[in-house]
């Protein structure tokens, strides 16, 4: 089972970045490969809706391509004025139902302000939901991020840690249960 992690930041030492490794981390320990797109590392170019996919470059086709073939994702954003990022909604606009349908999605946002980021959580909810994918209910928001975490990358709140670790066992959890449900229906 391949579980890809998004880190919707373009900020090279990410508090983005470090939620979503936690949440890989746990997938990982519950038997699943992992790995992480931190979109500061990508040059993906602005999507312009063009109608053939082949005709993008390949940073494109490639980030297309690992996504459709991660059997779950996660995907953390920070939140910028009350949503997800551009460079995250961007790359997400290259793709189509067609590469999510019926992926689990484990979702989270990072703010800076001690609300946290539930609108950037709620965006990508219905953003997935168009994609034909199924976000996660659990979906956490860091708040004060600037400050949550220690220097070894975990949350200095044990209880939004054990949430970030939870949310990457069940993430694995759900994938079994829904590729267990495709196997019985090839039978």
């Amino acid at each position: 089972m391949k579980i890809l992690g998004i880190s919707g930041s373009m900020r090279p030492e990410s508090t983005t970045k470090k939620a979503v490794s936690i949440v890989l981390e746990a997938a990982k320990k519950a038997g699943a490969e992992t790995q992480l797109i931190h979109l500061a590392d990508w040059t993906l170019p602005l999507y312009d809706g063009r109608s053939d996919l082949s005709t993008y470059p390949g940073p494109v086709l490639r980030f297309i391509e690992t996504v459709t073939r991660a059997d779950g994702l996660v995907i953390g954003s920070p939140e910028y004025h009350g949503s997800l990022t551009g460079a995250l909604k961007n790359s997400l606009d290259f793709l189509e139902g067609r590469h999510l349908k019926d992926k689990q999605v484990a979702l989270l946002g990072v703010a800076g302000g001690s609300m946290g980021a539930t609108n950037t959580v709620n965006a990508l909810q219905q953003i997935m939901r168009n994609l034909h994918a199924w976000p996660l209910p659990a979906s956490p928001s860091i708040p004060s991020a600037y400050n949550a975490f220690t220097p070894e990358g975990k949350l200095k709140d044990e209880g939004l840690q054990a949430r970030l670790e939870i949310l990457g066992k069940q993430l694995v959890d759900y994938v079994q249960i829904m590729n267990g449900n495709k196997e019985k229906q090839l039978l």
